[in-house]
């Protein structure tokens, strides 16, 4: 009886080793993961920030002054057209 219960506990004892290895090896796997998430948004926040200092330095006053007034020509040229 002593054999069979020693060989029951270390029956279990091995079941538990190799579930918490794989439970440790899931979790370095989702660990990977998340790391892998985690750069890809920061990659997306440094490429964010660069696309709004770029609008920024497009937004200049001069080139903003060029735009309006291009858009003025363009609606003026629509209206004549309209009214002839």
């Amino acid at each position: 009886m002593r054999w069979l219960l020693a060989g029951l506990l270390f029956a279990l004892a091995v079941a538990l080793a190799i579930a918490t290895a794989a439970i440790r090896a899931e979790n370095v796997l989702l660990r990977h993961r998340v790391e892998r998430e985690y750069r890809a948004m920061h990659d997306r926040e440094v490429e964010w920030d660069r696309l709004v200092v770029e609008r920024l330095v497009a937004g200049s006053p001069e080139r903003l002054a060029r735009a309006h007034w291009q858009h003025l020509r363009e609606a003026s040229e629509r209206q004549q057209g309209r009214v002839q």
